[in-house]
């Protein structure tokens, strides 16, 4: 095994929007409906993608919810703020790095979000690459992903190792070729990679 891809959401920064929202003091009844009207909407993909962005997202919710207009322009202001990283893994990526494989990226992740956390912590910069949705306007487990990973860093997928916390994205990469390792918990990971490597 000669590359290590890591997903970036809920594997090296945790992503929890309803406490989140929880902690900007919303009650109960509109933390719910600013989380199923934001976070699990077909904007906050499209998002992902890079096909809209926030000015249009806001106008969008705005829209569907003319109420919640401030509460919806804070969450969008401030979301970006409860990723934090997931320091067990970060080690671990780094130590990863030390060791001498290659290291590279592959997540859904906005525009803006992404450059913000690719600017604030350094184990963003410290891989050899990657593939951000926004960036080729589509989503995994689409197989586009996958497939522009491996030809613009030129990587043999049976020499790579692919780590996401989402079962259909770890389970499209092992139709490509990847090795794989569902996330779900730091010393799962540790154990499934001392075995692995």
């Amino acid at each position: 095994m000669k590359n290590i891809v890591f997903d970036i959401g809920n594997v090296l920064l945790e992503f929890r929007p309803k406490d989140f929202l929880k902690g900007l003091g919303f009650d109960k009844n509109i933390s719910n409906r600013l989380y199923h009207l934001i976070f699990l909407s077909d904007e906050w993909k499209e998002l992902d993608r890079g096909v809209i962005d926030y000015d249009i997202a806001y106008n969008i919710f705005s829209t569907k919810a003319p109420e919640l207009k401030t509460e919806i322009k804070t969450v969008l202001d401030k979301w970006h703020e409860t990723l934090t990283p997931i320091y067990e893994n970060v080690k671990l990526l780094k130590d990863l790095k030390e060791y001498g494989y290659n290291i590279y990226y592959l997540s859904n992740f906005h525009k803006d979000a992404y450059e913000k956390m690719y600017h604030k912590y350094d184990f963003l910069r410290i891989g050899n690459g990657g593939v951000i949705s926004y960036q080729v306007n589509t989503l995994k487990p689409d197989h586009h992903m996958y497939a522009t990973l491996l030809s613009k860093y030129d990587l043999n997928p049976t020499e790579t190792l692919f780590i996401d916390d989402s079962y259909e994205n770890v389970e499209e990469a092992q139709k490509i070729g990847f090795q794989g390792i569902l996330f779900t918990s730091c010393n799962e990971l540790r154990n499934s990679l001392q075995q692995m490597l």
